[in-house]
Protein backbone atom coordinates (compact mmCIF):
# COMPACT_ATOMS: atom_id res chain seq x y z
CA UNK A 1 0.00 0.00 0.00
CA UNK A 2 1.58 3.12 -0.67
CA UNK A 3 1.70 6.52 1.02
CA UNK A 4 -1.35 7.95 -0.42
CA UNK A 5 -3.87 5.05 0.78
CA UNK A 6 -2.36 5.26 3.79
CA UNK A 7 -3.17 8.99 4.16
CA UNK A 8 -6.90 8.09 2.63
CA UNK A 9 -7.15 4.98 5.31
CA UNK A 10 -5.95 7.63 7.97
CA UNK A 11 -8.46 10.31 6.96
CA UNK A 12 -10.98 8.19 6.46
CA UNK A 13 -11.10 6.63 9.90
CA UNK A 14 -10.99 10.01 11.39
CA UNK A 15 -13.47 11.32 9.38
CA UNK A 16 -15.45 8.13 10.56
CA UNK A 17 -14.96 8.58 13.84
CA UNK A 18 -15.97 11.74 13.93
CA UNK A 19 -19.10 10.87 12.43
CA UNK A 20 -19.52 8.20 14.97
CA UNK A 21 -18.87 11.08 18.04
CA UNK A 22 -22.01 13.08 16.71
CA UNK A 23 -24.31 10.47 17.86
CA UNK A 24 -28.06 10.74 17.04
CA UNK A 25 -27.27 14.30 15.06
CA UNK A 26 -28.75 14.44 11.07
CA UNK A 27 -25.74 15.66 9.72
CA UNK A 28 -26.08 16.46 5.79
CA UNK A 29 -21.97 16.46 5.44
CA UNK A 30 -19.14 16.45 7.57
CA UNK A 31 -15.70 16.92 6.03
CA UNK A 32 -11.76 17.50 7.25
CA UNK A 33 -10.38 20.22 5.86
CA UNK A 34 -6.32 22.15 6.04
CA UNK A 35 -5.84 25.71 7.05
CA UNK A 36 -5.84 26.13 3.46
CA UNK A 37 -9.37 25.34 2.71
CA UNK A 38 -8.59 22.23 0.82
CA UNK A 39 -10.74 19.59 1.64
CA UNK A 40 -8.91 16.45 3.23
CA UNK A 41 -12.24 14.27 3.42
CA UNK A 42 -15.81 14.41 2.83
CA UNK A 43 -18.56 12.08 4.42
CA UNK A 44 -20.91 12.32 1.17
CA UNK A 45 -22.16 15.10 -1.80
CA UNK A 46 -19.98 17.77 -3.01
CA UNK A 47 -18.89 20.87 -0.88
CA UNK A 48 -20.27 24.17 -3.50
CA UNK A 49 -18.29 27.61 -3.30
CA UNK A 50 -20.43 29.40 -0.87
CA UNK A 51 -19.76 26.66 1.67
CA UNK A 52 -15.81 26.63 0.85
CA UNK A 53 -15.97 30.52 1.46
CA UNK A 54 -17.58 29.69 5.01
CA UNK A 55 -14.74 27.52 5.99
CA UNK A 56 -11.97 30.38 4.82
CA UNK A 57 -13.84 32.68 7.58
CA UNK A 58 -14.39 30.14 9.71
CA UNK A 59 -10.34 29.15 9.38
CA UNK A 60 -9.55 33.03 10.06
CA UNK A 61 -11.74 33.16 12.97
CA UNK A 62 -10.65 30.06 14.50
CA UNK A 63 -6.69 31.37 13.91
CA UNK A 64 -6.95 34.78 15.55
CA UNK A 65 -9.46 33.23 18.35
CA UNK A 66 -7.52 30.59 19.91
CA UNK A 67 -9.65 29.76 22.93
CA UNK A 68 -12.88 29.04 20.65
CA UNK A 69 -13.98 25.59 20.71
CA UNK A 70 -15.96 26.01 17.92
CA UNK A 71 -17.58 27.95 15.52
CA UNK A 72 -21.49 28.41 14.89
CA UNK A 73 -23.02 29.48 11.48
CA UNK A 74 -26.49 29.93 10.36
CA UNK A 75 -26.31 29.47 6.21
CA UNK A 76 -30.01 31.49 5.94
CA UNK A 77 -30.97 28.49 3.89
CA UNK A 78 -32.38 26.38 6.31
CA UNK A 79 -29.28 24.88 7.08
CA UNK A 80 -26.45 25.44 9.59
CA UNK A 81 -22.89 25.06 9.82
CA UNK A 82 -20.44 23.68 12.80
CA UNK A 83 -16.91 23.81 12.97
CA UNK A 84 -14.33 22.11 15.26
CA UNK A 85 -10.70 23.46 15.45
CA UNK A 86 -8.14 21.00 15.37
CA UNK A 87 -5.02 22.43 17.05
CA UNK A 88 -0.95 21.32 18.36
CA UNK A 89 -0.32 21.40 21.28
CA UNK A 90 0.39 24.56 21.51
CA UNK A 91 -2.46 26.24 20.27
CA UNK A 92 -1.80 26.41 16.74
CA UNK A 93 -4.41 25.53 14.29
CA UNK A 94 -3.73 23.06 11.91
CA UNK A 95 -7.39 21.91 10.32
CA UNK A 96 -10.99 21.75 11.22
CA UNK A 97 -14.14 19.94 10.71
CA UNK A 98 -16.87 21.27 8.90
CA UNK A 99 -20.79 19.77 9.81
CA UNK A 100 -23.40 20.71 7.84
CA UNK A 101 -27.02 19.76 9.13
CA UNK A 102 -31.18 21.15 8.70
CA UNK A 103 -31.17 24.11 11.11
CA UNK A 104 -34.31 22.09 12.71
CA UNK A 105 -31.65 19.09 13.35
CA UNK A 106 -28.83 21.96 14.97
CA UNK A 107 -29.43 25.24 16.35
CA UNK A 108 -26.38 27.57 18.09
CA UNK A 109 -28.07 26.52 21.49
CA UNK A 110 -26.78 22.88 20.86
CA UNK A 111 -24.04 23.71 18.31
CA UNK A 112 -21.80 23.64 21.63
CA UNK A 113 -23.01 20.26 22.89
CA UNK A 114 -21.21 18.84 20.06
CA UNK A 115 -17.87 19.52 21.61
CA UNK A 116 -17.70 16.40 23.53
CA UNK A 117 -14.63 13.95 24.48
CA UNK A 118 -15.45 11.78 21.65
CA UNK A 119 -15.50 14.74 19.16
CA UNK A 120 -12.38 16.40 20.82
CA UNK A 121 -10.65 12.93 20.49
CA UNK A 122 -11.62 12.94 16.92
CA UNK A 123 -10.09 16.53 16.54
CA UNK A 124 -6.94 15.32 18.38
CA UNK A 125 -6.42 12.62 15.60
CA UNK A 126 -6.65 15.48 13.57
CA UNK A 127 -3.93 17.41 14.59
CA UNK A 128 -1.40 14.65 15.05
CA UNK A 129 -1.96 13.85 11.46
CA UNK A 130 -1.47 17.09 10.35
CA UNK A 131 1.02 17.57 12.40
CA UNK A 132 2.58 15.08 13.96
CA UNK A 133 4.21 15.60 17.48
CA UNK A 134 8.16 15.21 17.00
CA UNK A 135 10.13 13.73 20.30
CA UNK A 136 11.86 16.26 22.41
CA UNK A 137 16.04 16.69 21.69
CA UNK A 138 18.17 14.41 23.58
CA UNK A 139 20.44 17.85 24.26
CA UNK A 140 18.71 21.08 25.26
CA UNK A 141 19.27 24.02 23.07
CA UNK A 142 21.41 26.70 24.10
CA UNK A 143 19.22 29.18 25.32
CA UNK A 144 19.50 32.44 23.33
CA UNK A 145 20.10 35.67 24.31
CA UNK A 146 16.59 38.02 24.47
CA UNK A 147 17.98 41.42 23.32
CA UNK A 148 15.27 44.59 23.92
CA UNK A 149 13.53 45.30 19.94
CA UNK A 150 14.98 48.01 18.35
CA UNK A 151 12.73 51.34 17.59
CA UNK A 152 12.56 51.78 14.18
CA UNK A 153 14.84 53.85 12.77
CA UNK A 154 13.92 56.77 10.22
CA UNK A 155 14.30 56.51 6.80
CA UNK A 156 14.51 59.26 3.80
CA UNK A 157 11.74 58.60 1.07
CA UNK A 158 11.73 57.75 -3.02
CA UNK A 159 8.99 57.58 -5.69
CA UNK A 160 7.29 53.86 -4.55
CA UNK A 161 3.22 53.29 -5.09
CA UNK A 162 2.92 52.54 -1.43
CA UNK A 163 -0.95 54.49 -0.53
CA UNK A 164 -1.20 57.01 2.15
CA UNK A 165 -3.96 58.71 3.09
CA UNK A 166 -4.30 62.46 3.11
CA UNK A 167 -2.15 65.55 2.08
CA UNK A 168 1.53 66.06 1.79
CA UNK A 169 2.74 67.81 4.81
CA UNK A 170 3.73 71.33 3.91
CA UNK A 171 7.36 72.15 3.42
CA UNK A 172 8.67 75.49 5.60
CA UNK A 173 10.31 78.20 3.38
CA UNK A 174 13.70 79.13 4.86
CA UNK A 175 14.20 83.38 4.22
CA UNK A 176 18.06 84.48 4.71
CA UNK A 177 16.59 87.75 5.58
CA UNK A 178 14.54 86.72 8.25
CA UNK A 179 14.48 87.75 11.73
CA UNK A 180 15.28 84.71 14.57
CA UNK A 181 12.58 83.44 16.17
CA UNK A 182 11.17 81.03 18.43
CA UNK A 183 11.16 76.94 17.82
CA UNK A 184 8.06 75.63 17.85
CA UNK A 185 7.34 72.76 20.70
CA UNK A 186 8.79 69.50 18.97
CA UNK A 187 5.86 66.66 19.51
CA UNK A 188 6.89 63.85 21.67
CA UNK A 189 7.86 60.54 19.69
CA UNK A 190 4.83 58.13 18.87
CA UNK A 191 4.26 55.18 21.95
CA UNK A 192 5.19 52.09 20.06
CA UNK A 193 1.64 50.38 19.87
CA UNK A 194 -0.09 53.51 19.70
CA UNK A 195 -1.29 53.59 16.09
CA UNK A 196 1.03 56.21 15.26
CA UNK A 197 4.56 56.47 14.21
CA UNK A 198 6.70 59.46 12.79
CA UNK A 199 8.49 58.76 9.13
CA UNK A 200 10.99 61.47 7.50
CA UNK A 201 9.79 64.40 10.12
CA UNK A 202 5.71 63.64 9.64
CA UNK A 203 3.74 62.05 12.19
CA UNK A 204 1.18 59.48 10.91
CA UNK A 205 -1.82 57.81 12.33
CA UNK A 206 -2.71 54.30 11.41
CA UNK A 207 -6.62 54.46 9.86
CA UNK A 208 -9.15 51.65 8.96
CA UNK A 209 -11.82 51.03 6.53
CA UNK A 210 -13.88 47.80 6.87
CA UNK A 211 -15.27 46.28 4.39
CA UNK A 212 -19.33 45.84 4.31
CA UNK A 213 -20.65 42.30 4.13
CA UNK A 214 -23.29 42.34 1.36
CA UNK A 215 -23.65 38.22 2.32
CA UNK A 216 -24.28 36.32 4.82
CA UNK A 217 -21.61 33.84 6.22
CA UNK A 218 -18.76 34.53 8.49
CA UNK A 219 -17.98 36.70 11.71
CA UNK A 220 -14.52 37.98 10.90
CA UNK A 221 -14.51 41.81 10.07
CA UNK A 222 -11.97 43.07 7.11
CA UNK A 223 -10.44 46.06 7.22
CA UNK A 224 -7.56 48.03 4.49
CA UNK A 225 -5.11 49.74 6.64
CA UNK A 226 -4.16 53.18 5.62
CA UNK A 227 -1.43 55.55 6.72
CA UNK A 228 -2.31 59.25 6.89
CA UNK A 229 -0.16 62.03 8.16
CA UNK A 230 -1.94 63.63 11.72
CA UNK A 231 -4.52 66.46 11.23
CA UNK A 232 -4.45 66.05 7.14
CA UNK A 233 -8.01 65.99 5.32
CA UNK A 234 -9.94 62.59 4.50
CA UNK A 235 -12.15 63.13 2.10
CA UNK A 236 -12.33 61.01 -1.06
CA UNK A 237 -11.22 63.53 -3.59
CA UNK A 238 -7.65 64.61 -1.13
CA UNK A 239 -7.43 60.89 -0.53
CA UNK A 240 -7.29 60.10 -3.93
CA UNK A 241 -4.83 63.06 -5.07
CA UNK A 242 -2.63 62.08 -2.04
CA UNK A 243 -2.80 58.26 -3.34
CA UNK A 244 -1.22 59.21 -6.54
CA UNK A 245 1.36 61.07 -5.61
CA UNK A 246 2.83 59.18 -2.28
CA UNK A 247 6.18 59.19 -1.58
CA UNK A 248 7.60 56.43 0.43
CA UNK A 249 9.97 53.00 0.56
CA UNK A 250 9.96 49.61 1.61
CA UNK A 251 11.05 51.57 5.22
CA UNK A 252 7.58 52.76 5.17
CA UNK A 253 5.95 49.66 4.68
CA UNK A 254 7.56 48.82 7.84
CA UNK A 255 6.59 50.91 9.80
CA UNK A 256 3.03 50.45 8.89
CA UNK A 257 3.40 46.88 9.66
CA UNK A 258 5.46 47.41 12.60
CA UNK A 259 2.91 49.95 14.17
CA UNK A 260 0.06 47.79 12.87
CA UNK A 261 0.99 44.80 14.92
CA UNK A 262 2.58 46.54 18.06
CA UNK A 263 -1.45 47.96 17.99
CA UNK A 264 -2.95 44.60 17.89
CA UNK A 265 -0.04 43.18 20.53
CA UNK A 266 -1.71 45.68 23.04
CA UNK A 267 -5.16 45.09 22.16
CA UNK A 268 -5.80 41.59 22.50
CA UNK A 269 -9.25 42.51 23.74
CA UNK A 270 -10.46 44.06 20.58
CA UNK A 271 -9.73 40.87 18.68
CA UNK A 272 -11.46 38.36 21.46
CA UNK A 273 -15.15 38.60 20.78
CA UNK A 274 -15.01 39.79 17.24
CA UNK A 275 -12.16 38.75 14.49
CA UNK A 276 -10.42 41.15 12.60
CA UNK A 277 -8.09 40.95 9.40
CA UNK A 278 -5.98 43.69 8.46
CA UNK A 279 -4.67 44.04 4.58
CA UNK A 280 -1.98 46.74 4.14
CA UNK A 281 -0.95 47.92 0.73
CA UNK A 282 2.45 47.27 -0.79
CA UNK A 283 4.68 49.52 -2.32
CA UNK A 284 6.37 48.28 -5.68
CA UNK A 285 10.06 48.63 -3.63
CA UNK A 286 8.29 46.39 -1.04
CA UNK A 287 7.38 43.56 -3.25
CA UNK A 288 10.59 43.34 -5.21
CA UNK A 289 12.57 43.11 -1.66
CA UNK A 290 13.18 39.69 -0.76
CA UNK A 291 13.78 40.85 2.91
CA UNK A 292 10.48 42.39 3.53
CA UNK A 293 8.60 39.29 4.22
CA UNK A 294 11.06 38.13 6.41
CA UNK A 295 11.12 41.60 8.38
CA UNK A 296 7.21 40.92 8.76
CA UNK A 297 7.78 37.07 10.12
CA UNK A 298 9.86 38.61 12.02
CA UNK A 299 7.70 41.25 13.51
CA UNK A 300 4.50 38.65 13.49
CA UNK A 301 6.66 36.36 16.14
CA UNK A 302 7.80 39.34 18.33
CA UNK A 303 4.62 40.50 18.25
CA UNK A 304 2.62 36.80 18.63
CA UNK A 305 0.11 37.77 15.66
CA UNK A 306 -0.99 34.88 14.09
CA UNK A 307 0.02 35.13 10.33
CA UNK A 308 -3.27 35.19 8.93
CA UNK A 309 -4.67 38.01 10.81
CA UNK A 310 -2.51 40.36 8.08
CA UNK A 311 -2.45 40.59 4.37
CA UNK A 312 -1.00 42.39 1.62
CA UNK A 313 -3.27 44.19 -1.59
CA UNK A 314 -0.86 44.25 -4.24
CA UNK A 315 -2.22 46.58 -7.57
CA UNK A 316 -2.73 44.68 -10.52
CA UNK A 317 -0.63 46.87 -12.09
CA UNK A 318 1.90 46.42 -10.24
CA UNK A 319 1.17 42.24 -10.95
CA UNK A 320 1.58 43.03 -14.51
CA UNK A 321 4.90 45.40 -14.44
CA UNK A 322 6.62 42.89 -11.74
CA UNK A 323 5.50 39.71 -12.46
CA UNK A 324 8.76 37.54 -10.91
CA UNK A 325 8.63 39.64 -8.15
CA UNK A 326 4.95 39.18 -7.71
CA UNK A 327 5.46 35.19 -8.17
CA UNK A 328 8.10 35.13 -5.44
CA UNK A 329 6.08 37.30 -3.30
CA UNK A 330 2.77 35.21 -3.53
CA UNK A 331 4.98 32.10 -3.10
CA UNK A 332 6.27 33.11 0.26
CA UNK A 333 3.27 34.36 1.90
CA UNK A 334 1.68 30.89 1.44
CA UNK A 335 4.64 29.28 3.34
CA UNK A 336 4.46 32.24 6.12
CA UNK A 337 0.86 32.43 5.90
CA UNK A 338 -0.52 35.77 5.04
CA UNK A 339 -2.87 36.15 2.56
CA UNK A 340 -2.75 38.56 -0.49
CA UNK A 341 -5.24 40.88 -2.10
CA UNK A 342 -5.39 41.77 -5.76
CA UNK A 343 -6.71 45.45 -5.81
CA UNK A 344 -7.99 47.50 -9.09
CA UNK A 345 -8.36 44.16 -10.66
CA UNK A 346 -9.80 44.23 -14.50
CA UNK A 347 -9.51 40.13 -15.44
CA UNK A 348 -5.81 40.86 -16.91
CA UNK A 349 -5.22 37.56 -17.97
CA UNK A 350 -1.80 37.92 -16.77
CA UNK A 351 -2.51 38.16 -13.05
CA UNK A 352 -5.61 35.30 -13.12
CA UNK A 353 -3.65 32.25 -12.88
CA UNK A 354 -2.36 33.53 -9.01
CA UNK A 355 -6.06 33.82 -7.95
CA UNK A 356 -5.29 29.92 -7.91
CA UNK A 357 -2.55 30.28 -5.27
CA UNK A 358 -3.69 29.39 -1.37
CA UNK A 359 -2.90 32.94 -0.10
CA UNK A 360 -5.07 34.51 -2.60
CA UNK A 361 -8.30 36.07 -0.65
CA UNK A 362 -9.82 38.84 -2.34
CA UNK A 363 -10.11 40.59 -5.54
CA UNK A 364 -10.94 44.26 -5.39
CA UNK A 365 -12.47 44.97 -8.74
CA UNK A 366 -11.13 48.45 -10.30
CA UNK A 367 -13.35 51.08 -9.62
CA UNK A 368 -14.11 52.50 -12.98
CA UNK A 369 -15.64 49.28 -13.09
CA UNK A 370 -17.92 48.89 -10.16
CA UNK A 371 -19.00 52.62 -10.84
CA UNK A 372 -20.08 52.82 -14.39
CA UNK A 373 -21.77 48.76 -13.81
CA UNK A 374 -25.26 50.31 -13.21
CA UNK A 375 -25.57 51.99 -16.55
CA UNK A 376 -23.35 49.59 -18.87
CA UNK A 377 -23.98 46.49 -19.86
CA UNK A 378 -20.33 45.30 -20.69
CA UNK A 379 -19.47 46.49 -17.21
CA UNK A 380 -22.13 44.58 -15.69
CA UNK A 381 -21.13 41.29 -17.10
CA UNK A 382 -17.71 41.95 -16.20
CA UNK A 383 -18.62 42.24 -12.61
CA UNK A 384 -20.91 38.86 -12.40
CA UNK A 385 -17.64 37.60 -13.87
CA UNK A 386 -15.85 38.19 -11.82
CA UNK A 387 -17.91 37.57 -8.82
CA UNK A 388 -18.69 33.93 -10.62
CA UNK A 389 -14.66 33.51 -11.22
CA UNK A 390 -14.14 33.47 -7.52
CA UNK A 391 -17.33 31.71 -6.18
CA UNK A 392 -15.60 28.61 -8.50
CA UNK A 393 -11.68 29.91 -7.00
CA UNK A 394 -12.95 29.74 -2.88
CA UNK A 395 -11.95 33.45 -2.91
CA UNK A 396 -13.92 36.96 -2.18
CA UNK A 397 -14.72 39.41 -4.20
CA UNK A 398 -15.00 43.44 -3.61
CA UNK A 399 -16.78 46.02 -4.64
CA UNK A 400 -15.06 49.54 -4.28
CA UNK A 401 -16.18 53.36 -4.63
CA UNK A 402 -20.01 51.92 -3.91
CA UNK A 403 -22.12 54.98 -2.69
CA UNK A 404 -25.79 54.63 -3.32
CA UNK A 405 -28.36 51.72 -1.95
CA UNK A 406 -29.19 50.65 -5.88
CA UNK A 407 -25.86 49.75 -6.12
CA UNK A 408 -25.30 48.01 -3.17
CA UNK A 409 -28.45 45.74 -3.63
CA UNK A 410 -27.77 45.17 -7.45
CA UNK A 411 -23.86 43.54 -5.89
CA UNK A 412 -25.69 41.70 -3.57
CA UNK A 413 -27.71 40.13 -6.46
CA UNK A 414 -25.24 39.24 -8.67
CA UNK A 415 -23.05 37.25 -5.49
CA UNK A 416 -20.01 40.13 -4.84
CA UNK A 417 -18.98 39.45 -1.48
CA UNK A 418 -18.32 43.14 0.36
CA UNK A 419 -18.46 46.59 -0.51
CA UNK A 420 -16.14 49.18 0.01
CA UNK A 421 -16.72 53.50 -0.06
CA UNK A 422 -16.68 56.24 1.62
CA UNK A 423 -20.37 56.62 1.72
CA UNK A 424 -20.60 53.36 3.33
CA UNK A 425 -17.60 53.42 5.92
CA UNK A 426 -14.90 56.54 6.56
CA UNK A 427 -11.69 55.79 7.53
CA UNK A 428 -11.21 55.92 10.80
CA UNK A 429 -8.31 55.52 13.69
CA UNK A 430 -7.17 52.45 14.24
CA UNK A 431 -7.32 53.39 17.82
CA UNK A 432 -11.44 53.75 17.43
CA UNK A 433 -12.25 50.09 17.17
CA UNK A 434 -13.89 48.08 19.23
Amino acid sequence: MNSSDDETESLGSIGDALCEALGNLRAQSVSLHSTAGDILWLSEGVMGPDEHSLVLEATNALTLATDRHYIFQNLGDGRSATFLPARSPNGELVGLATIISESKWLDSAGAGRLVNNQTSAAMRRLAIFRKPIRPAPTVAPPKATKRPAAAPTPVSPSTTGLRVVGSRAPQAKHVESAPAIAKPTAIAAPTVGSGKFRFSDTHYQLHVQQLLKLRTGGGTRRYEVLARPVGRSSTPDSVADTVRCAIGTSELDRLVIAELLAWIEAHPKVLDDKPASFSCNLSMSSIADPKFLAFVASQLKTRDVPPGTVGFELSEQACVKQQRDVEMFIAACEKLGCYVVIDDFTLDSRVVPWLASPAMRFVKIDSRITTSAMTNRLQQALVIAMSQMSKVLGISCVAKRIDTPAARQWLSAVGVDYAQGFVLEEPKPLNELE
